[in-house]
């Protein structure tokens, strides 16, 4: 991806706490060099960056200087630029735990990471955290703590000193099912609901790239939490949905979306609260099917559905390793070649984990496939795949505006750079001055 140096310490430049700045590639990572007008400066660059850059332009390592090494004839002397301490923490100051618990919360992401030191202000995402790894650390920290942590908030709280501030609450924790991914702006708010697997992590990115005066949540599924059943109807997932999402926000204006099957509940809870009085100026697909066949020919063997529900799509290992296995082998089986595929521990998901997740994706595979939509007189913003039926069904559903976006590429890139910063950019273009088309 391309990559202008100059234009990153552009970006740098313009913010108060910065005299100078160079920007290097140094192998496969770039490298932000910062002299600061404070001694001991606290601001996370890297989120100020992503307010105007997308995610491979944003240095992934920093030093802070007292001047910039300068050649005879007054230019930066990139050579003489010194490499970043791998102690240091991703902004160039690592902050050493300060009581046990951020110790013991540190050592498991050392150990999720395979890193030396992690400072407590790090970044799970920053440092390569996805989904997998959430699932691991949740299973790390009732190991090591006793308690269920669940996985949605690592979305909310992202460092280490986050999460230990969590774990020293005495109350139970509880499943987050509204996720606040950015509550700061006066924007209208929008609202993205989980796809079949029930998690919201694959929004992260969207979040980020929505910019930080955009109000972004995140709604997760039912069940994922231990003791706590799925929904098993559209009409239930609404209701419950609704009812969460005003207790956070208690009245509107709302933008609702989702991909997959998220689309699909996110059009019958926008048509759920514009009943209720509430105003829902657009609505927002992404790669979501009118039709939506969940349960398809390519799921519909348990191999197949485990894989997709517990690694998030096709493995690389031989079907025949699964053949002849019972339910709980298979599931046992599974987890073991995520593991060894994504690069994980084999203890990245336990089996009772990984049966509560499973059973949440069946359900929500068969609620929304038995589902079928009444007309929708809404305005919609879809983004579906260059192809031979770009409306993905929705002409025959959406009575308002639909507005079109094709995007090349497997489906789920939507959501991950560097398309995402393009989606992002389309979606609050849209909001600010609505969508036309049939």
């Amino acid at each position: 991806m391309r990559v202008e140096p100059g234009e990153i310490e552009a970006a740098l430049l313009s913010e108060p706490e910065i005299r100078a700045a160079a920007v290097v590639v140094d192998g496969d990572r770039l490298v932000g060099y910062v002299v600061t007008t404070e001694a001991e400066p606290a601001v996370d660059w890297r989120a100020r960056l992503r307010a105007t850059l997308p995610d491979h332009m944003i240095p992934s390592a920093w030093v802070t200087l007292e001047e910039l090494p300068l050649t005879s004839n007054g230019k930066l002397d990139r050579k003489a630029l010194p490499a970043p301490d791998p102690a240091a923490g991703a902004d160039g100051f690592r902050v050493p735990p300060r009581d046990p618990v951020e110790g013991r919360v540190a050592a498991i992401w050392e150990e999720l990471f395979d890193v030396p030191m992690v400072g407590v202000f790090d970044d799970f995402f920053d440092l390569g955290g996805h989904s997998l790894l959430a699932l691991r650390l949740a299973v790390r920290i009732r190991q090591e703590f006793g308690r269920e942590l669940p996985v949605a908030t690592v979305l909310a709280s992202p460092t280490v000193a986050g999460l230990a501030d969590v774990l020293r609450r005495p109350e139970d924790l509880g499943e987050q099912r509204v996720v606040t991914l950015n509550a700061d702006g006066d924007r209208i708010p929008i609202v993205l609901v989980h796809a079949l697997g029930g998690q919201v992590f694959r929004y992260h990115p969207m979040a980020r790239r929505l910019g930080p005066d955009q109000p972004v949540y995140a709604i997760a599924a039912s069940g994922l939490a231990p003791g706590e059943d799925p929904h098993t109807t559209m009409a239930d997932m609404v209701e419950d949905y609704v009812d969460r999402l005003r207790a956070v926000r208690p009245s509107g204006p709302y933008v609702l979306g989702g991909f997959c099957i998220g689309g699909n509940i996110a059009m019958e809870m926008a048509r759920r609260l514009r009943a209720l009085g509430e105003d829902v100026p657009l609505l927002v697909l992404f790669y979501s099917d009118a039709d939506e066949p969940v349960i398809t020919s390519s799921l519909e063997d348990d191999a197949s559905l485990m894989t997709h529900a517990l690694a998030g799509g096709p493995l690389e290992t031989d079907g025949a390793e699964f053949a002849g296995l019972g339910p709980e082998e298979m599931l046992v089986a599974v987890i073991a070649a995520a593991g060894r595929e994504r690069r994980l521990a084999p203890d990245t998901a336990d089996v009772e984990q990984a049966r509560r997740f499973l059973r949440v994706f069946r359900a929500n595979a068969h609620a929304v496939g038995r589902y079928r939509h009444e007309p929708y007189d809404g305005d919609v913003a879809l983004f579906a795949p260059a192809g031979d039926r770009p409306d993905l069904g929705w002409n025959g559903v959406v009575k308002g505006n639909l507005a079109i976006e094709a995007i090349p590429g497997e489906r789920v890139v939507i959501l991950f750079e560097p398309l995402v910063a393009e989606a992002a950019a389309k979606l609050r273009s849209w909001i600010d001055h609505g969508v036309t088309g049939h």
